[in-house]
């Protein structure tokens, strides 16, 4: 029965995906082509790379979890929290391509250890992801990599350069 109601609440939403992949389509071709104005623009880097962030994971992770709202909210909120680390990923490696800091390189893989952080925490928030993956992955690796976070920043704000 749940499996009919998903296959209905898939099959309802399928024209909405596709029009929202048109867009995403059109935006994308946009972007390719004004590329330089973008990586110049905040808002617009961040437009981009949330609609690009959210096409992806839009038909993988959310929609199979329409039907438990209390699910969608953690990944949404997991999802919201990836697009803001991907972005500051990027403005990191455009600012790296400028200046050739080494301050902003380690801010940069200090963003990098919180994406995969955010990855982490996505999966464990999904049902049925604790068989696959093992328990001490789930404890352990993000605190470490939170650590390593901090380190990097620190390291990035205290460095000083000649």
């Amino acid at each position: 029965m749940a499996n009919q109601t998903t296959h209905l609440l898939v099959r309802k939403l399928l024209p909405i995906y596709l029009t929202l992949e048109y867009i995403l389509y059109k935006f994308c071709y946009f972007a390719k082509n004004h590329i330089q104005d973008i990586s110049a623009s905040k808002p617009k880097l961040f437009l981009t790379v949330s609609l690009s962030t959210f096409a992806v994971f839009t038909p993988l992770i959310i929609v199979p979890h329409l039907n438990r709202p209390v699910l969608i909210y953690f990944i949404s909120m997991h999802v919201a929290s990836i697009v803001i680390s991907v972005f500051l990923i990027v403005v990191s490696i455009l600012a790296y391509k400028r200046t050739r800091s080494k301050k902003v390189l380690y801010t940069t893989v200090g963003f990098l250890s919180l994406l995969v952080v955010e990855l982490l925490f996505l999966l464990q928030a999904m049902p049925g992801t604790s068989r696959v993956m093992h328990r001490g992955i789930y404890l352990g690796l993000p605190h470490i990599l939170l650590l390593l976070m901090l380190t990097l920043f620190g390291v990035g704000v205290l460095k000083v350069e000649k």
